[in-house]
């Protein structure tokens, strides 16, 4: 099981290096050198499987439905123990999300979107592409948990100059006993996806 999250963990730091710009500075740059070559403990944050409290969803759902987008739920299954993890590169921390019997949603536009191409300001067609992501929802006993745990992964998520996750984009917004993630790896996606974690954060 470890070896599946060393493996993604990994490849997130080999994109990252590539994201960022040549590897070879890394011990140039202090940040990097945190970054890349640091040895990251795990911490585990465990959730509960409560009753689902499904107004939130609800109302997310037709929000979207409202925009022309499309949402996809599954629940992870008790029996095939699943994680998702978020880094800190200042504390050096890699966090194990367990997801066993949480929601998982995977969100997406109906209608494409066409980029131009811009150097020529022509109206020649580039590509077409949808908005996608995702949003991942953790239970916990009570709120006070919830609070504590979105501490954690709020300033994970913020760690190493707002670098440390950013192939993922990772969100998080807190709502009672309850943290939504929300992630993408499409930078295009990234306003609409943020746009609707606002939505939930009002809720």
């Amino acid at each position: 099981m470890m070896k599946k999250y060393q493996i993604r963990f990994l490849f997130f730091l080999i994109v990252n290096c590539l994201y960022l710009g040549s590897c070879k500075k890394q011990s140039e740059d202090p940040f990097l050198n945190k970054l890349f070559i640091s040895k990251y403990t795990h911490d585990t944050i465990w959730t509960v499987n409560m009753v689902d409290n499904v107004d939130i969803i609800n109302n997310l759902t037709k929000e979207l439905e409202k925009n022309d987008f499309s949402i996809y739920a599954y629940k992870v299954e008790e029996d095939k123990p699943e994680y998702s993890f978020v880094s800190d590169c200042d504390k050096q921390i890699q966090y194990d999300l367990e997801k066993t019997g949480m929601r998982s949603y995977s969100i997406k536009s109906n209608l494409e979107s066409v980029r131009y191409k811009r150097r020529d300001y022509s109206n020649k067609k580039f590509r077409r592409y949808n908005y996608e992501f995702n949003v991942s929802v953790y239970e916990f006993e009570n709120e006070k948990v919830a609070s504590n745990q979105f501490e954690i992964l709020e300033n994970a998520s913020n760690s190493g100059q707002g670098y440390c996750n950013k192939i993922f984009n990772t969100k998080f917004v807190l709502k009672k006993n309850e943290i939504f993630e929300f992630s993408t790896m499409d930078e295009k996606s990234l306003n609409a996806m943020r746009n609707y974690a606002y939505f939930i954060k009002n809720q």
